[in-house]
């Protein structure tokens, strides 16, 4: 799958144009990895313009290895972690 459409699924899933009971476990689960993660950094204009009520722990956030915020990384369920700390 093609990067593009890996951001593109993380953005339609994080704005709840594709949300299912599935991807969003797998998004909690995420988040809970992502939260604790020293790479897991707070971005300024992440922080102000990306909410996150259901995934407080990484409200702002976004991973320093690829640069995605994390509200959206999680929910693309065919991304991957580059530190390969999420399970298949």
């Amino acid at each position: 799958m093609s990067k593009a459409r890996e951001i593109f699924d993380g953005w339609a899933a994080y704005l709840e144009l594709m949300k299912d009971t599935v991807s969003e476990k797998i998004a909690e689960e995420r988040a809970t990895i992502c939260g604790s993660c020293p790479f897991a950094v707070e971005g300024n204009l992440i922080k102000i313009l990306m909410k996150d009520e259901t995934h407080k722990q990484i409200q702002g956030y976004k991973c320093s290895k690829c640069g995605c915020p994390l509200s959206t990384k999680v929910r693309s369920i065919t991304s991957q972690c580059p530190e390969n700390k999420w399970k298949e």
